[in-house]
């Protein structure tokens, strides 16, 4: 055989195995339980695979990546178990919010145990010949049988929930239906998220997210039960504010979906009864905050002398106020602000109603007409529209114009996490009984990654 028969092989060898690394993807079936009503997938192979062509075409990225970085003296979590073509995360039907499983497979026994160690893994007890380990540092609790390992939320305090999921698995050996977990696989997305039927859903949804060099997408196609009927609204607003929103009145039966605990969280922030802001006789609401304005705040303070005279004093604050214009029509919108006002959240005075609640920015409150309410900050000024859309609920944010100062209350992760992103947009709309969202995170326009990994 010549030689470049023989090149011609190894080359052929080389690009199959090439592809078997980067492209061919299998998934195992007993890694989400039969219980799970949500189920988070992540495409391993496609993610890094979008990481690689990133780092190749746009160079700067390298520099602030830790993707391929490790300390040599470190046990890493890709030591420790299997990474699999695809990861299973889900929720099972009646637990917490906050309890959501994966399972993994030991990679290395010895590394395994360097790893628990290294993270601060605590041993508690072993129960039908299942291991249990917990770290409150990490925030992840470990049920172990054999080389199958079980990792749940530390915070879940009722331990039963991942004890129940652990037997399912384990020892009943109960999965989700191969056929349903192929819906997230057959997305071809970075990330789906499958919500199977509730009682909100008709049937059940899968979400996927994307990413580029320049954006980050997420698209879902919801088909709700029949008594969950959103309206349209055709919106106006200002594309260079810092936040514009806009949505319709949802209906009583998606408001109904709220916990009270919920409504009395958003009344507690909002200083007022939420119930009494969302009537179903409204039909929709807009925000527009232009900006975030500064001010100096003066303030007279006095001292005294040695000779107790006293000393006139000038402290001077700088603040950060919001500059917005909020805005409720309905039919009967009167009936906020009567209710408004016999309860002590409109005060009268010279400059006009003003809204008590409003912490931020002195505000006021004002009933145009009996379809029109608005509440607005003194520092506002009317801004000219230039972009319409008819849609259920839209939302755009300009993170740009957002002051450092303000993005230091957020915490660390978040704000590294939105350093290199420059605006957020969100919209919902109707199609024949479905509802379609799409949201973006969009780039900054420069060659740094989106988000720092």
């Amino acid at each position: 055989m010549t030689k470049k028969k023989w090149a011609l092989i190894v080359l052929v060898m080389l690009l199959l195995l090439g592809w078997l690394k980067l492209f061919y993807k299998t998934h195992t079936e007993n890694t989400v339980a039969k219980s799970a009503d949500c189920i988070i997938v992540l495409d391993v192979k496609r993610i890094t695979n979008t990481l690689i062509w990133n780092f190749i075409t746009t160079p700067g990225q390298w520099k602030n990546s830790s993707v391929f970085s490790s300390s040599k003296n470190e046990v890493g979590w890709d030591d420790m178990v299997k990474i699999p073509d695809y990861v299973f995360v889900f929720h099972a039907h009646n637990h917490p919010a906050n309890a959501w499983y994966a399972v993994f497979q030991i990679k290395d026994k010895t590394d395994f145990n360097k790893g628990l160690q290294q993270y601060h893994f605590e041993k508690v007890a072993t129960l039908n010949n299942q291991q249990q380990y917990f770290s409150k540092e990490q925030g992840i609790e470990i049920i172990q049988s054999g080389d199958n390992l079980l990792l749940g939320n530390n915070a879940v305090e009722d331990k039963t929930y991942i004890n129940g999921i652990a037997t399912e698995l384990f020892v009943k050996k109960q999965y989700t239906a191969k056929e349903q977990l192929k819906k997230n696989v057959a997305a071809n997305s970075h990330l789906t998220i499958q919500i199977l039927k509730n009682n909100f859903l008709q049937e059940g949804a899968v979400i996927t997210a994307n990413f580029d060099k320049t954006k980050i997408v997420i698209d879902a196609l919801l088909t709700p039960q029949k008594q969950f009927s959103f309206a349209e609204n055709n919106f106006s607003y200002t594309s260079s504010s810092l936040c514009a929103l806009g949505f319709t009145q949802p209906p009583t039966p998606v408001y109904d979906l709220f916990f009270d605990s919920a409504k009395t969280g958003i009344s507690r922030v909002v200083n007022f009864n939420i119930d009494s802001l969302l009537l179903q006789s409204n039909t929709n609401y807009q925000l527009d905050i232009a900006a975030i304005q500064p001010r100096s705040d003066s303030a007279i303070t006095y001292s005294y002398d040695d000779n107790f005279n006293p000393v006139e004093k000038v402290v001077v604050n700088n603040v950060l106020e919001p500059a917005f214009n909020f805005i409720v029509k309905g039919n009967v919108v009167a009936n906020i602000y009567n209710y408004w006002s016999s309860s002590g959240k409109i005060e009268q005075t010279a400059a006009g109603n003003l809204f008590v609640p409003m912490p931020f920015v002195k505000s006021y409150c004002s009933k145009n007409n009996e379809q029109e309410l608005t509440i607005t900050s003194n520092n506002y000024h009317l801004q000219q529209t230039d972009s319409t859309v008819n849609c259920i609920l839209f939302l755009n944010i300009l993170l740009t114009k957002i002051p450092a100062p303000l993005l230091n209350y957020l915490p660390v992760d978040v704000m590294k996490a939105i350093t290199n992103i420059e605006s957020i947009k969100v919209l919902a709309k109707k199609n024949n009984g479905q509802i379609i969202v799409h949201c973006s995170f969009n780039k900054k326009k420069n060659d740094l990654p989106i988000i720092e990994w």
